[in-house]
């Protein structure tokens, strides 16, 4: 078992050096600083989970497939278990170019504020590397008070053809919903899944 933890991270130091070196030959091209933002992204997800692997804690075995670490788009750290009270989580896929996406985040913004005290977290979730100052404006312009994070690490497994894709999970991560809900939905139709999940 040791050599099988051993062979893992040796890849993973592999795909680090590996990613250096792309680094290194792109930096004479003007794609440079286009890539790296993106690029950072992947290396600190990446470099989380090596040490997840190296220093596992009786907590994280006991965590479920979601329970996530990522960054907002300030690149400040959030974790799942940031939100102790959460019971349950709705992790909404979504990308800032995305039209439904930002249709129904309003009526999102307000389901946030009508049921956070009563166990209720919403995630939103974006792979776009680019567009981090649309990103800002967004949450300035409809009053997101819920954390919009990368999809990264763990999220990043999570894969889906469509935005906005949406999957409600427990407070550990795990999946409480069979199938995601893609599309966009309005303010009841939400309510009725939010209140369904609470119990």
């Amino acid at each position: 078992m040791n050599g099988i933890n051993k062979s893992i991270k040796a890849k993973h130091i592999v795909s680090l050096l590996t990613a250096l070196i792309m680094i290194i030959t792109l930096s004479s091209c003007g794609r440079l600083n286009e890539l790296m933002e993106g690029w950072k992204d992947e290396f600190d997800g990446l470099i989380d989970q090596i040490e997840n692997e190296e220093n596992p804690s009786p907590a994280n075995a006991q965590k479920g497939k979601y329970d996530f670490t990522s960054k907002d788009v300030n690149g400040k750290t959030v974790r799942l278990s940031d939100y102790p009270d959460a019971k349950v989580v709705m992790l909404n896929f979504w990308e800032p170019w995305c039209g439904p996406c930002l249709r129904e985040m309003p009526d999102l913004a307000r389901l946030y504020e009508a049921y956070k005290d009563k166990g209720f977290l919403i995630v939103g979730v974006f792979s776009a590397a680019d567009m981090d100052g649309d990103v800002k404006q967004i949450i300035s312009e409809y009053g997101i008070g819920y954390p919009l994070v990368r999809q990264q690490g763990e999220l990043a497994a999570f894969q889906t053809k469509y935005v906005p894709a949406t999957i409600f999970v427990d407070g550990e991560g795990n999946l409480l919903s069979d199938e995601p809900v893609v599309g966009s939905q309005d303010y009841a139709a939400w309510e009725k899944l939010v209140k369904k999940y609470l119990g």
